[in-house]
């Protein structure tokens, strides 16, 4: 027995002050400091000692979780906050707006640096770096984080990162500190020692490896045979240090060995007594350093684990540890002992655990490395790898692939399997991007009769919802309906039951009164999932701008366009784009509605998309009609839609086609496609857009449809189309302003949509609209709109229903007014003049 006297002098043994060290990274001044040495050579306790007299500093110490950025990231959002930062909520939803965080490593990057320098973070000090290596996306991130801070960064590493190149540590940019200097001297070794000469020989063969001088001070009497190498005398030492322990007490540090940290909640399931002595005894062992609960040495830990594969029992021992770190959602430590101990049989119940935790909060490069290590053992993949390859194809944007991985899964899983409902979603999700709507409802179908939870059924019932919105299929009402009773669970539930509700009002009743927005505006803010929050406000504002009401409709574009800056939405953008477009053209920006389409075309090229192509000639075609280029309109969207379109945005093509046609006065081709497009969908927009196009064809021929379209528009509460039409066509707004049921309607529009020139024409009072700030009044932002867009004053006159020589004069008052001598620099101020609503991001 060891008495408390000697036990608390084999303590204060094991670590000692090194203020040679200290002293050295005191005067160092490069940006980052790098402790790099094989471990057992002090890296950790010299940071921990040096890092106490730091201020505004973070620390994280590396694991293998944190190889995945989404794991890295929030650890370090949370440091943030304990220094008083306020990141971690911030990064928590920009990692839920991601397709997949492991792929958007430099852009999360970039949010954690403002972070940074807002907190004022001074030092950045990461330990174990070396567990972050085999992710090239972590180190990307952090390589981000070096270079774009103020802050200096403090690595401790067995492997050098990277980005910490010789050639910076040439240029004073990285000052490392390698092996000779962490080596113990023989001062601080006789320090450790306390000048025991029957330890020198030993030490001195230890060649200053600090590992080896700890286990040294913690034996008696030390005899290894003579010359052994350093590593080779590390592995005779703790044999030695663990032969002197109780047998009882070998147990127990195998059992530490294998527990997740060793705090007190998980080494209960660890241990068969009391964990407090336990560790008190290894730490007296020397087996334990650090403060509090302290730690296992990483040399100790492998020690230990390659003794527990000779003992008896070891598997059992093994599986039960399993068990407890997936219990305490330590996945990768879990794996790590699958893999190492060859318990293959247990990767799919881990999987069947872990999968939908590291889904939900954003952990595909987690699941990324399980399924890469699993597939490298010798066995054939379980049902689960499936399941996660099928995950990471969608979020990668591989959909056939993810719904033929997903297919596969769906053969192996059981009807009640803990993840059929996920992969059923999955080919769900992929088939309904792909506007395959009868494979999509009836994935989602198949996903909520396999619900395991809460979350799974939320997400069935909305893709079912909307796949039959969108598909135009039967019990629409139904399944928006079952989301409409759980709309007050969360607040992502209501924005998931406001948007299913606004699209499924689009394609049945219309957009009368009331839109009941005011509710999802109030709780917008707390809306945990930026996706759920940005589809809300786009379908919001797309309806409003149905119903012509633009001021509104921006109002929730602004918010669009915030989170899509904010939160990185790329596959929001294009939405965002053309209904800034929708909206300007409705306004009479025209300009602006000529940048907005442009940047919906970017968005189509740069991602090869012909349906975002499509919508961008729609509306470019629409934008046409409105000032005057019927003929060019046509040529627009004259070549068929030869792409898979959801049925209302080929429905929305047609009828702007036949539109187009009817102002030409090609009539019968234009009630041909009017007739086309009603045959493909019940979409609101487009029933107004055909009843505009037959208003057009019958005033030809020597009729009137004109009430018909007033009722219709009224109706539904959708005028957006009518304003195209009448701007398109002037016997058309004559023919409005003549009826007089239609007259109240048309003075109102006119209104909203800033058409003075119409209402004159009209016999109605008219006045600005437009903030009496504005440089120019409201008939010359007009005119500046259609210069930018490169028309020539002839055809600014048509668009504006003015005189050429009026027209002339407007132009020459844009010019004086913006100080500017030619067109083509009055084009290059519009966007400074009341256009940045609409700028692109």
């Amino acid at each position: 027995m060891r008495n408390d006297q000697s036990s608390a002098t084999r303590r204060e043994q094991r670590i000692i002050e090194r203020p040679r060290l200290i002293k050295l990274l005191d005067e160092s001044t490069e940006k980052t400091i790098l402790l790099l040495a094989p471990a057992g050579y002090g890296k950790t306790t010299l940071a921990r000692q040096w890092a106490k007299g730091l201020t505004q500093a973070i620390w994280i110490t590396a694991t293998p979780a944190h190889r995945d950025v989404a794991t890295f990231a929030e650890d370090m959002a949370s440091r943030i906050d304990g220094i008083g930062g306020n990141a971690l909520r911030f990064i928590t939803e920009y990692l839920r707006a991601q397709n997949n965080p492991q792929r958007a490593a430099r852009d999360i990057a970039l949010k954690l640096v403002a972070r940074v320098e807002s907190a004022r973070v001074q030092w950045i000090v990461i330990d174990d770096y070396q567990e972050l290596v085999e992710s090239t996306e972590v180190e990307e991130l952090i390589a981000v984080v070096e270079e774009r801070t103020n802050a200096r960064l403090l690595i401790a590493s067995r492997l050098r990162p990277r980005w910490a190149t010789p050639r910076r540590v040439i240029y004073a940019d990285v000052r490392e500190f390698g092996r000779e200097e962490l080596a113990m001297t023989t001062v601080e070794c006789n320090q450790l020692m306390h000048r025991k000469p029957h330890h020198a020989r030993v030490a001195a063969e230890a060649q200053g490896w600090p590992a080896v001088l700890g286990l040294i001070a913690a034996l008696v009497l030390p005899s290894p045979p003579e010359g052994a190498m350093p590593h080779a005398l590390y592995q005779y030492l703790a044999e030695e240090l663990f032969q002197t322990a109780p047998e009882h007490m070998q147990g127990h540090l195998l059992a530490l060995a294998l527990a997740p940290d060793l705090s007190a909640d998980s080494l209960q399931a660890h241990l068969d007594a009391d964990a407090g002595p336990i560790l008190e005894q290894a730490r007296d062992l020397g087996f334990l350093s650090g403060d509090g609960d302290g730690e296992l040495h990483p040399l100790l830990r492998e020690f230990l684990l390659s003794k527990l594969t000779e003992e008896p029992g070891a598997e059992s021992r093994v599986r039960n540890a399993v068990i407890s770190n997936v219990r305490r959602c330590y996945w990768d430590r879990a794996l790590e002992l699958v893999l190492r101990f060859n318990l293959l049989d247990l990767v799919d119940p881990i999987l069947d655990a872990s999968f939908k935790p590291l889904v939900r909060s954003g952990r595909l490069g987690s699941l990324s490395s399980f399924a890469a290590r699993v597939a490298s053992a010798p066995i054939h993949p379980p049902p689960g790898i499936d399941v996660v390859e099928a995950e990471v194809a969608l979020r990668d944007g591989q959909l056939n692939a993810a719904i033929e991985i997903a297919t596969r899964a769906q053969e192996r899983l059981p009807a009640n399997h803990e993840l059929r409902s996920r992969v059923e979603a999955i080919r769900g999700h992929a088939s309904f991007l792909l506007a395959d709507f009868s494979d999509a409802e009836a994935s989602f179908e198949g996903a909520l009769v396999s619900a395991q939870d809460d979350r799974d059924e939320a997400e069935a019932l909305h893709g079912l919802a909307l796949s039959k919105i969108f598909g135009e299929r039967p019990g629409a009402c139904d399944a928006v309906e079952a989301l409409a009773k759980r709309r007050h669970k969360s607040a992502t539930d209501l924005a998931r039951y406001a948007t299913a509700e606004l699209s499924r009002r689009r394609f049945y009743e219309g957009l009368g009164d009331p839109l009941n927005l005011d509710e999802p505006r109030r709780i917008f803010g707390r809306i945990e999932d930026p996706r759920a929050r940005s589809a809300m406000a786009y379908c919001a504002a797309a309806a409003l701008a149905q119903r012509a009401d633009y001021t509104a409709a921006n109002a929730w574009l602004e918010l669009l366009k915030e989170d899509v800056r904010t939160f990185g939405l790329e596959f929001a953008r294009p939405y965002l784009h053309w209904t800034t477009a929708q909206v300007e053209t409705g306004r009479r920006r025209f300009g602006d509605a000529e940048r907005a389409i442009q940047a919906v075309e970017d968005c189509a090229a740069r991602w090869l998309d012909r349906r975002h192509e499509l919508n961008a000639r729609v509306l470019r075609a629409r934008l046409l009609l409105q000032i005057g280029e019927a003929a060019q309109a046509v040529e627009t969207v004259d070549a068929e839609a030869n792409v898979v379109l959801i049925p209302h945005w080929r429905g929305e093509h047609l009828a702007t086609r036949a539109l187009a046609l009817a102002c030409c006065g090609r009539s019968d081709e234009a009630l041909f496609f009017a007739d086309k497009a009603t045959q493909e969908t019940t979409l609101v927009e487009v029933r107004v857009l055909v009843a505009s196009t037959r208003a057009v064809v019958s005033l030809q021929n020597g009729a009137t449809a004109v009430p018909e379209l007033c009722r219709l528009a009224d109706e539904l509460n959708v005028w957006d189309p009518v304003i195209c039409a009448i701007r398109a066509s002037p016997p058309l707004a004559s023919a409005l302003a003549a009826d007089a049921r239609s007259r109240g309607h048309l003075e109102a529009l006119y209104a909203r949509s800033n058409d003075l020139a119409l209402a004159r024409r009209a016999g109605f009072r008219t006045r600005a609209t437009r903030p009496s700030d504005e440089v120019l009044s409201p008939r010359e932002f007009e005119v500046l709109g259609l210069i930018t867009k490169g028309l020539r004053n002839r055809e600014i006159a048509k668009a504006l229903y003015i005189s050429e020589s009026t027209t002339k004069v407007h132009v020459r008052h844009v010019l004086e007014k913006l100080g500017v001598r030619t067109r083509t620099e009055a084009a290059s101020k519009y966007g400074r003049l009341g256009s940045t609503g609409s700028q692109p991001l």
